[in-house]
């Protein structure tokens, strides 16, 4: 037995001498879990690393000019995964022909979830810009046809898989009667997935030529211009190039591949690799992208691997995988001194260059990319690499808790790392996976009601888990028995509703990351928690509840990640435990700085130094962290100390590294020095919220990268000038976006006279600034909007000569527009004037918009007309909106020179008596709503000759007392809404012949509801042939609603 031993140990230091000669690295096992979200692909692309996809991109832009019949035709492209079909769909959505052919564009992300709701609701939300998640679906398609009712629109759905037709009808239903000239782009993997959304055969996506395929395999796998300097080694990326076969994902990942290779070798080797002669299609493509994989550094490979816990389909945040990484002991730090997250941050940033992820979303705060998701083809590979230890397990294989699944059950007991997504009717964790034992990580993604229990399930069944995921989850409280997770070094609890921890979770000894951001409800932190020492990042940002920090955090020495600092009252939760806290760095928001002593004036400037924020938020007084920083509404009248205030301040310098800095409730007279100064040259967005007592601002117009500059509630500042720009020539040279808000006693601005001034200022908003008579001339400004201000404002507007779209709202002593306003901004495509009481016309000058897309005018009840000589030059309006303007009586005949017009909207305006005669002239008008017109009486003739017309909506006309016969030469009419107009008896005789027709609602007309009851009523045969008939009492359908809401809550 001893000689064994002994050989045994002579073999172990033999293959300890050759671990050190291969400089091989320990790694402990490795395991994944992140919180997730759902991924989405964007409809925005990189052009300039498209190749050979020209001739594409023409053939679908000809399909979606071209015309189309009463249904809103689909254009699917279909092909392998790999192929570009997302890239082309983005080529086309991001064409300027297509851009303004339609009114509206729109980009949903389908996957393999196919949601007919979450789609509905992702649509109305590009009209509405908010959510509608409670809704039901009825009542969401209800509001799609509204909405889109009139509107020219092209709706993208990229990586359809549902075969389902009863699925899709219900989301094309709604989409049927709403616009001609409408279109649907579908990119989908199986043409039987075409089959059933379009009747037209599908656009097969071709591979690269070679060509082409060469070219994109050089841009990745050399720099630009540089293949030259290595001819030896074209020969042999050609035939690589030749080997892809025209697939653009397998070219993109071999040339990111070989980027950091040089040796012809190194090459070679890829080239003569066994996998190029794998199987043909996708199992093909899979096999070579393995290439890839095995040509990662060892210390990469357990890291992409461990994302094949990630659902397929769901985003990916770089920071919080990151820090499961280090989570699960597969960053190694030993020879570096770097710290984990920077070498995992620069893991990440390998593995994306070799194009293992792809980036979709950008950060609120910064412009850096966040969020991240992997191709399904990648994703397969990961799957395919991990092994037997990861597991994902979703709608199909939770059902009957996984016990009918023998090859899924024999095997769980060596599951370390899983992903739950589960629903309603299945249980929260599966049975079966509660034989793994030694499970490392569990996300679970499905928020549930029920979830209350889930804690201790998990507690007593996975005993050595290391990542807990329960982001969104319905609990109020969180289980005492969470401090039995000994192991635990990553728990994720954002988006739920505790509000209190419980004592045991200062237990968890190992933990490393803390995540309580977005929980709204959390009031404190457990007094304990200065006992978790090994905590590196807690994040507690948007917990606008909780009020102040747990004592003697300070201890946390290890602490990295803190978005927010709450000063107290107490010394053991004042400023200087903030100052023990020495590798804090990222964003940081200090509120309640009022409470802070100038005794620790000197200590807080050196902390400041050292630290390498890119975002700093300085609060003084009860800042509400659930208010927008635009509501100014909600403001307290300055508190404190100003000049204390002003000393703490001074000593808040941040170093050069901050890049978004802002202050709210600042209670000093001056801001300190240090603003006015060098230093801070990387600054690019800066906010001066509620600083009520200042009476100048700050020097910023030499921040030479300075993008965005948001300034509002600042009561005392008169006047704006050179202490604001700063002396000499090109001030604010890179700021694009500038808003002032709620200046009371600001009378003028001034800047220095200089050409080189604001020369990237692209958007303005200037509101309630009622003593501001003048502004600076702006260069390139194309945004312009001013709200509550001094009408004198208005005419100084007039010298910019580049607007785009311009915004006049609440101007109440507003009597005109300044002509040369109009004239010297022909370039115009958008004008809203709205809630001008005093405004009596509108100026001749409107003839000089020759490019006006849009106009609105809203709530100017002193309207009488409109100009009649005004309305010539407006070739190009489209969309035309009257709103609440209860002087006009008429609109005028110049409207025949609309002849591009196609939505017409007229609304409550209560003395309308008749709309012009010459409507047959308006030839493109698709929509005409007519609502709250009480003197309305007829509806013009010259409107029976409007062949494109598709949307008609008359609503509360009390005096229209009929729809006339001619309405069977609208044969275009997809869609009549008529709803209390109760002097409206029938419906025309020839409504039979409109064969376009497919949607019809009658509410609130006694006679007609009566007439057209549903199987009941003597003209029911008449209508009946309308897909889509709805006639019934607002009460009655609001009663049924309530029931129905009932039945589900």
């Amino acid at each position: 037995m001893s000689r064994k031993l002994k050989e045994i140990r002579e073999n172990l230091e033999h293959l300890t001498k050759q671990m050190s000669c291969f400089q091989f690295k320990q790694c402990s096992p490795y395991k994944r879990s992140d919180t997730m979200e759902r991924r989405e692909t964007g409809p925005f692309v990189d052009e300039s690393k498209v190749f050979g996809r020209d001739e594409d991109v023409e053939k679908i832009v000809e399909m979606l000019l071209s015309g189309s019949g009463p249904q809103v035709p689909v254009i699917p492209i279909v092909g392998i995964g790999g192929m570009g079909k997302t890239t082309l769909a983005q080529l086309v959505y991001n064409d300027p022909r297509v851009r303004r052919h339609f009114e509206l564009e729109m980009w949903v992300s389908v996957n393999d979830n196919f949601n007919p709701k979450r789609i509905i609701n992702q649509m109305l939300g590009y009209i509405t810009k908010s959510s509608h998640d409670s809704l039901q679906i009825g009542v969401l398609q209800s509001q799609l046809r509204q909405s889109l009712r009139g509107k020219r629109y092209v709706l993208v759905l990229d990586d359809v898989w549902n075969h389902d037709q009863d699925e899709w009808d219900k989301l094309i239903n709604p989409l049927k009667g709403t616009s001609d000239g409408s279109k649907i782009i579908l990119t989908a993997r199986s043409e039987a997935v075409a089959a059933i959304t379009s009747a037209s055969p599908p656009y097969r996506l071709e591979a690269l030529s070679k060509d082409d395929c060469w070219n994109l395999f050089k841009q990745l796998a050399f720099s630009e211009g540089k293949e030259d300097e290595f001819q030896s080694l074209l020969p042999i990326g050609e035939q690589i190039v030749d080997k892809c076969k025209g697939v653009p994902l397998v070219a993109k990942t071999l040339g990111s591949l070989l980027r950091l290779k040089r040796q012809e070798t190194e090459w070679s080797n890829v080239q003569k690799s066994e996998l190029w002669s794998d199987n043909g299609g996708e199992n093909r493509i899979l096999t070579i992208l393995r290439l890839s994989y095995n040509h990662l550094p060892s210390h990469l490979k357990p890291c992409f691997a461990y994302c094949s816990v990630f659902p397929k389909n769901y985003e990916i945040n770089k920071e919080k995988l990151i820090h499961q990484w280090v989570a699960q002991g597969l960053i190694d730090d030993q020879e570096s001194f770097l710290h984990m997250e920077d070498i995992g941050n620069e893991y990440f940033n390998n593995l994306l260059m070799m194009s293992f992820f792809q980036g979709i979303r950008k950060s609120d705060d910064d412009e850096v990319m966040t969020k991240f998701t992997m191709h399904d083809l990648i994703h397969d590979l990961a799957k395919s690499v991990a092994g037997k230890e990861f597991m994902t397990l979703g709608h199909d294989n939770v059902r009957s808790n996984l016990i009918e699944i023998p090859y899924l059950t024999d095997g769980f007991s060596k599951i370390r790392h899983a992903s739950v997504v589960s629903n309603p009717s299945s249980c929260l964790i599966p049975k079966a996976l509660c034989k793994a034992k030694k499970l490392r990580t569990l996300n679970l993604l499905s928020p549930r009601e029920d979830s209350e229990q889930v804690l201790p399930a998990v507690v007593s069944t996975f005993k050595h888990l290391r990542v807990l995921n329960l982001s969104g989850y319905d609990t109020k409280r969180l289980h005492r028995s969470i401090g039995g997770l000994i192991y635990l070094r990553y728990l994720d609890l954002s988006y739920t509703l505790i509000e209190t921890m419980p004592a045991t979770i200062c237990d968890l000894c190992n933990l490393q990351t803390l995540n309580l951001s977005n929980c709204s409800e959390l009031r404190e932190l457990p007094r304990g928690t200065a006992r978790l020492i090994r905590l590196r990042h807690l994040h507690i940002d948007n917990c606008a509840k909780l009020y102040y920090m747990p004592p003697s955090i300070g201890n946390l020495c290890q602490l990295r990640t803190l978005p927010v600092f709450i000063v107290g009252c107490k010394i053991e939760d004042d400023i200087t435990e903030l100052l023990r806290l020495s590798n804090l760095q990222g964003k940081l928001k200090i509120r309640h700085l009022e409470r802070v002593s100038s005794v620790y004036g000197e200590h807080i400037m050196s902390w400041m130094s050292l630290r390498n924020f890119y975002s700093l938020e300085l609060l003084w007084g009860n800042v509400d962290e659930g208010k927008s920083a635009s509501n100014t509404s909600s403001r307290q009248s300055p508190r404190g100390n100003p000049l204390a205030d002003l000393e703490v301040f001074n000593y808040l310098k941040p170093n050069h590294y901050i890049r978004k800095l802002s202050i709210k409730g600042y209670s000093g007279e001056t801001f300190p020095d240090w603003m006015n100064m060098s230093g801070l040259e990387n600054l690019t967005q800066v906010n001066l919220i509620n600083c009520e007592n200042c009476e100048s601002l700050p020097t910023l117009g030499k921040l030479p990268v300075l993008k965005i500059l948001n300034i509002q509630g600042m009561h005392s500042i008169i006047n704006i000038g050179v202490e604001f720009s700063g002396e000499g020539d090109r001030s604010f040279s890179s700021l694009k976006e500038l808003t002032l808000r709620d200046f009371p006693e600001l009378k003028t601005w001034s800047i220095v006279d200089s050409a080189e001034a604001f020369i990237c200022l692209d958007k303005l908003i200037i509101t309630e600034c009622p003593l501001l008579r003048s502004m600076p001339w702006f260069p390139r400004l194309q945004y312009l909007e001013l709200q509550k201000c001094n009408q004198l404002i208005v005419r100084s507007a007039s010298a910019l000569n580049t607007l785009s779209t311009l915004v006049i709202d609440f101007f109440q002593d507003l009597f005109f527009l300044p002509k040369k306003l109009l004239q010297n901004n022909s370039r115009l495509k958008s004008l809203k004037i709205g809630c001008c009481e005093k405004l009596e016309t509108l100026p001749h000058g409107l003839k000089s918009l020759t490019s006006l897309e849009n106009l609105e005018i809203v709530e100017c009840p002193s309207l009488i007309c409109l100009p009649e000589e005004g309305m010539e030059g407006l070739c190009s309006l489209r969309s035309f909106s009257i709103e609440n303007c209860a002087g006009l009586t008429s609109l005028p005949m110049g409207m025949k020179h609309l002849t591009a017009l196609d939505n017409l909207t007229i609304m409550s305006c209560s003395n309308l008596v008749h709309l012009p005669d010459n409507f047959h002239c308006l030839v493109e008008l698709r929509s005409v709503t007519i609502i709250n017109c009480e003197k309305l009486t007829s509806l013009p003739e010259g409107m029976q000759h409007l062949k494109k017309l598709q949307i008609l909506e008359l609503r509360m006309c009390p005096k229209l007392t009929e729809l006339p016969n001619w309405v069977e030469h609208l044969v275009s009419l997809r869609s009549l809404a008529i709803s209390q107009c109760p002097n409206i008896r029938s419906l025309p005789e020839g409504l039979g012949r409109l064969s376009a027709l497919q949607h019809l609602s009658i509410r609130d007309c006694p006679d007609l509801e009566h007439h057209y009851e549903r199987g009941k009523g003597e003209g029911w045969e008449k209508i009946s042939h309308v897909p889509y008939t709805y006639v019934e009492s607002s009460a009655l359908q609001q009663r049924q609603h309530i029931a129905s809401t009932s039945q589900n809550p």
